[in-house]
């Protein structure tokens, strides 16, 4: 795909979702367009942004003539389209998509779905989906569970898919900042590494693009 500037909108801010997608942009230097529209206020609801995704959720991209709503599917069609960052050469072997495929599907399923979205639904939304102590403290015990079985890197300093920086560290990172925010506390290795990716140029911007 052509890596030229080309029209870009973003639908959606304020969300660790729409974070996301705003700093992979940051990373790529993208210049695009955003409608700052927040969940849970209306704006999802309206007949234009519906019929551009009916399942009336965010973040959505308009490029060009392609929709996209999902912000892990979003975020690498950014990469493949806007070509600033490289893959390395491990990161285009079949091992290496093998291992990409394993980190992003744990990321999204045993860190995000399977335990922070449950403490999201029964402890920040718990008017809507009804409050669970139960639940919360089963899907803590589950994460720091799963977490605790991410392979030690040899180093903090280390991206954790390859040797170039991925979505995949965006993917982590988020799961992490979202766990520190809920009161987790993080095996040391994983709290030095969050820091280190936090002091990249892309997180601040990304996190400022993000602002609701």
């Amino acid at each position: 795909m052509s890596g030229q500037q080309q029209e870009l909108v973003v639908w959606g801010a304020g969300t660790s979702r729409t974070f996301r997608v705003h700093w992979m942009l940051a990373e790529l230097g993208v210049i695009y367009t955003t409608k700052a529209i927040g969940p849970r206020t209306g704006e999802t609801q309206t007949a234009e942004f519906t019929a551009l995704n009916p399942k009336q959720k965010i973040p959505v991209i308009v490029h060009n003539d392609l929709i996209l709503s999902e912000s892990f599917a979003i975020m690498k069609h950014l990469r493949r389209s806007f070509l600033s960052l490289e893959y390395d050469p491990y990161q285009q072997t079949e091992k290496g998509l093998c291992e990409y495929d394993e980190i992003a599907t744990f990321c999204l399923m045993e860190l995000d779905a399977t335990s922070l979205y449950v403490i999201r639904r029964h402890e920040g939304l718990a008017e809507i989906y009804g409050a669970s102590d139960t639940a919360v403290k089963a899907a803590r015990d589950y994460f720091l569970r799963m977490i605790n079985s991410l392979p030690i890197p040899s180093s903090p300093k280390q991206f954790i898919w390859g040797s170039t920086f991925s979505e995949l560290d965006i993917l982590l990172t988020i799961n992490l900042d979202w766990a520190k925010a809920v009161g987790i506390d993080l095996p040391n290795h994983l709290a030095q590494y969050r820091h280190w990716i936090q002091q990249r140029p892309g997180y601040k911007d990304g996190t400022s693009r993000n602002a609701a």
